[in-house]
């Protein structure tokens, strides 16, 4: 019976989650703005607007992710390799705490990089499931290539130099507007959502026990 139980919760949670479209190469982008911070540290706000004519990564990643501290450095290889003046990075850090996000973003961080701050709503749009995951996307707005895991420096180089085929001309002007200076979001997530999703399954358990035995009783 417990095992029933076990069971039925588990499916509860799974099935109340949203599926979602996963990225596919030659979709558009959504429109979206987004408040981000530079690679030199000051805050400012971009529209997918405003990214007509540049080739841009959309990067999704976490701290606490083995495979993203492996593609970080790999991404940064490639960029100074192969990125053009007018590219833009948007790193979007998923790990629960911002600070330690921002850390990774700013070990690697190179010039025309940008971090945006546990922005989930952001992931949904892009049907975000696992990570790391590193969108490539030409001045058109199209996504030129996907890549889920662990991928390397040769091939972002690939999807860069595929995406400044049908770029046309970078913009030379920024595609960021300037905002005050503010701190990065004070709340943070103590755990990975991982583990938290296990926490609210194992209570679901010992809620259902409980009820049980004051049934009995």
């Amino acid at each position: 019976m417990r095992l029933h139980v076990i069971l039925l919760l588990i499916l509860i949670v799974f099935t109340s989650i949203e599926v979602l479209a996963e990225p596919k190469e030659g979709s558009k982008i959504p429109e979206f703005t987004l408040t981000v911070v530079g690679a030199d540290g000051k805050n400012c706000t971009i529209k997918s607007s405003s990214l007509t004519g540049r080739t841009v990564l959309i990067v999704f990643y976490a701290y606490w992710c083995p495979h993203c501290n492996k593609e970080l450095p790999e991404l940064a290889a490639a960029w100074n390799q192969c990125s053009r003046g007018g590219d833009i990075a948007i790193l979007a850090g998923l790990g629960g705490n911002s600070t330690r996000d921002y850390d990774l973003f700013k070990k690697y961080a190179a010039n025309g990089w940008y971090f945006l701050s546990e922005n989930y709503t952001f992931a949904k749009l892009f049907g975000i499931e696992y990570i790391p995951v590193v969108l490539v996307v030409d001045g058109n707005g199209i996504i030129k290539q996907v890549n889920v895991g662990e991928a390397g420096r040769g091939k972002y180089c690939i999807g860069m130099n595929l995406a400044h085929s049908t770029s046309g001309q970078s913009g030379t002007n920024t595609p960021c507007e300037q905002q005050p200076q503010q701190q990065l979001q004070s709340w943070q997530l103590p755990i990975p959502v991982e583990i938290a999703v296990v926490l609210v399954i194992i209570a679901f358990v010992i809620i259902a026990a409980l009820i049980r035995m004051k049934g009995k009783s």
